[in-house]
């Protein structure tokens, strides 16, 4: 596989000779990650259109597969014409087509974290009209956690996990098991994971790097938290889906105590208590 400098190199390589490319950023360059052999770059062009056909076809050596990401999911690459390239050596190189103003509002817009599967660390490494007078950014921003919730916001997170749990049990019981997974892998644990944020970052006293996709979870809860967390993700048996619904349940009331102690809200029992029995009651009927 070519080495990093040699594919930072070819793209600049290219991006010199072409006088639509007016500045070439990397980005995503931090945290190091082992095993993803990835480098990502945004070219600012002059004219956005040209991108929207395949001008990368020849340019970086025996290609296996494009996917273009701007197509796919144009809200978010709002402006934007997304090459992601995968060649056959092993190398992976992304490329996206933007002009500066775009640029400048996805990665200095100051967006909210949450869920986030991009970092927003980027590195100048051309600009031949002198078009970017911002410095380099080499630490993560957009994976740092800072949200402490509101007793309403609490509230509101606490009666939507148990709608969402209901629904999954009755997709378990009727034994639709691509709505069930949806449930339990979308819905439950997107709620699971932001109570879990709320924790650790009340528990650290201060905004904590969660990382893409929440990533970072492992190192920063609990052992038995984090245990329970691994036990909701079953394989496709029914009887273990059940299992995970149970342990998600467990898992909730534990981090969810935990933060409504820290923000001296009170812990909505009543709700959980006749929500289980519910949920109890259908699994019975299995």
């Amino acid at each position: 596989m070519r080495s990093e400098k040699e594919i930072v190199d070819s793209v600049l390589a290219l991006a010199e000779r072409d006088d639509g490319v007016r500045a070439v950023i990397r980005t995503d360059l931090l945290p190091v990650r082992k095993y993803l052999h990835s480098c990502n770059f945004i070219f600012i062009v002059s004219d956005i259109g040209r991108y929207d056909g395949d001008v990368f076809h020849d340019s970086f050596g025996g290609r296996i597969l494009l996917f273009r990401a701007d197509r796919r999911y144009p809200e978010m690459f709002p402006g934007t014409k997304a090459h992601l390239m995968v060649f056959g050596d092993g190398a992976t190189i992304v490329i996206q087509a933007m002009d500066r103003d775009a640029f400048l509002e996805r990665y200095c817009g100051g967006h909210e974290q949450r869920d986030v599967w991009i970092g927003d660390t980027y590195q100048k490494l051309l600009d031949k009209d002198g078009l970017l007078s911002m410095d380099d950014r080499l630490e993560e921003r957009q994976t740092l956690f800072s949200e402490v919730p509101t007793q309403e916001t609490f509230m509101d997170a606490c009666d939507e996990f148990w709608w969402v749990m209901k629904t999954l049990a009755e997709y378990t019981l009727r034994k639709e098991l691509p709505a069930a997974m949806y449930y339990l892998n979308v819905s439950v644990r997107g709620l699971l994971n932001r109570m879990l944020r709320w924790h650790v970052r009340l528990q650290a006293g201060r905004p904590v790097d969660i990382g893409i996709l929440d990533s970072h979870l492992e190192g920063r809860l609990e052992k038995d938290l984090f245990q329970l967390y691994r036990a909701t993700y079953p394989d496709a048996e029914y009887a273990h889906i059940w299992e995970a619904l149970d342990t998600a349940a467990k898992l909730w009331n534990r981090a969810g105590n935990l933060v409504a102690e820290r923000c001296g809200f009170e812990y909505p029992r009543e709700t959980e208590e006749s929500m289980l029995a519910f949920i109890r009651n259908l699994s019975n009927l299995k």
